[in-house]
Order: structure tokens, then sequence, then C-alpha cells
């Protein structure tokens, strides 16, 4: 009776341990891919995005700091895939961490579960929706990233919901191969998915003014900054975690465009 008792209890403990490998075999791979993924996006902004330190003499960063302290370098990272064409950065990296390349491809299917470097990902790649044009020149732009629970990708824009938060954290910047594009965030919304904030095109004039003002309307609070349709405009769009009818959208003006393009410079005598 011991040894048939002592088979039972081996039988089960073999079931016990094959059952926990397979849950964790469901488990750890999307645990393993955002690990992985912070670890080459870590990699990359470190490798060829170079950013001067602040200032340790007390004196305050330089007005533009946001174009001239921050260099990236887009020779590299085309290397890597051409199918880089910018990258986007918060200013409170703390907070928000935001600090991706920003693909295009012409479709927004082939980055939303693939990595830059073409593999299989959960976290997919930060992307320009298929519908603008590569070089930023779009009156209004589009830029989706995936909600990851982590907090990754654009999984910190949520955090926009809470109280206070959008005052501390009006700013970011959108680095292309020639120009670098100043932002400030004037309206954040549960948008319609498929409604009019997801369509391009729009040119000044009376019909773009009328599409600004409702992104104010719609706003979760009172930014107070009011854009024009002379002013560029680009939307930052993600899931809101509750379904797919609609997806979280944050509103960013232009407010400074700088040139990187050396011939340019030249030219202007620069």
């Amino acid at each position: 009776m011991k040894k048939k008792s002592s088979y039972r209890w081996l039988i089960w403990i073999i079931l016990a341990v094959v059952l926990i490998g397979v849950a964790l075999m469901h488990i750890l791979p999307p645990y393993i891919d955002r690990w992985k993924s912070a670890r080459d996006y870590d990699k990359l902004a470190k490798e060829y995005v170079n950013d001067e330190p602040e200032p340790d003499d007390g004196k305050q960063k330089k007005k533009d700091w946001w174009a001239t302290d921050v260099k990236v370098e887009f020779d590299k990272l085309k290397a890597e895939n051409p199918d880089v064409i910018g990258w986007i950065r918060f200013d409170n990296q703390d907070e928000l961490g935001i600090n991706y390349p920003i693909l295009y491809s012409g479709d927004n299917q082939k980055y939303l579960r693939t990595d830059l470097h073409g593999n299989s990902h959960i976290a997919g790649c930060i992307f320009l929706e298929g519908l603008n044009k590569s070089d930023f020149s779009d009156y209004y732009n589009i830029i989706y990233g995936h909600n990851m629970n982590d907090g990754s990708m654009f999984g910190s824009l949520k955090k926009y919901k809470g109280e206070g938060f959008w005052k501390e954290n009006q700013y970011f910047t959108v680095y292309s191969e020639t120009t670098v594009y100043r932002y400030r965030i004037f309206s954040y919304e549960d948008a319609v998915n498929g409604g009019d904030v997801y369509k391009v095109g729009y040119q000044p004039g009376e019909e773009y003014q009328k599409f600004i003002d409702q992104m104010i309307k719609d706003s979760d609070v009172d930014t107070g900054v009011k854009p024009q349709n002379s002013n560029k405009i680009l939307t930052l769009s993600t899931c809101t975690g509750n379904g797919y009818s609609k997806r979280l959208a944050i509103h960013a003006v232009c407010v400074d465009a700088q040139t990187t393009d050396e011939s340019k410079l030249k030219e202007t005598g620069n």
C-alpha cells in the first residue's frame, strides 16, 4: 500500500510540474518580449541619440535645447532599417519615457506587430499613418503606438488622464533627417476609432479650422491653447484599454521648427 501511495504522489508531482511548465510557456513569452523590446530600444537611444547632459553649474538649459542639444544619427538608424523616418522624444523622460524611432511604410499593418528588425513582436513599432507623407510635410499627421501594460511605447500617454498631468508635461519633439519639430499638447480625448480624428489630407482653411476647433471642444480639459489653421497638428494615437470603439488621442500643435539640413543652413548663412 505504501508503494502504491508513493507512486500516486509521484504521478501528482509530475503532473503538477508539467502543468506549471505549460502555464509558464503561455505566461512568460509576453514578459520576455517586453523586456527584450525595452532593452533593444534603450540600446538604440544610447547608440544613435546624442543627448547633451543638463548643466551642473546652476545655469538653465538653452531655450532651444531640444534642437541644439539632442542629435539623432539617422544614417546609422536607417542602416538598421530604411523605414526609419524620425524620432519622437518627450521632455519628461522620468514620467513618460517616450524616446523611440518613428517608422513609415505606407501600410498601417506592417509595424503593428513587427519590430524594427523585422521580427514578430507584441509591441511593434511607433509608426506614421500610411496616408501621410513620410517627410512630415502634411498639415495634419498621425503617429500610432501600442498602449503597453508596462508603460512602454505609448503606454504612458494614459497619464494625461490624471488631474494636473498636462500642466507639467506639455511638450515633446519630433526629429526628422532635415527638421526638428517642437510640439505643444493642446487637447486629448477618447476619440472614435475611424472618426474624423483619423482622417488626413487637411489644408489651411475653414474646414481645417473647424476640425481643430472640434478637437479643442472634445478635449478632456481646457488647456487654453488654441491653434489656428496655419499651424501643423500632430496626433499621437493609442488604445484606451477598454475595447476598440475608441482610442486615446493626444493632439499637439507645432510651435517651432528648426532645420538640420546643412545645405539649407549654408544657403541662409546660419
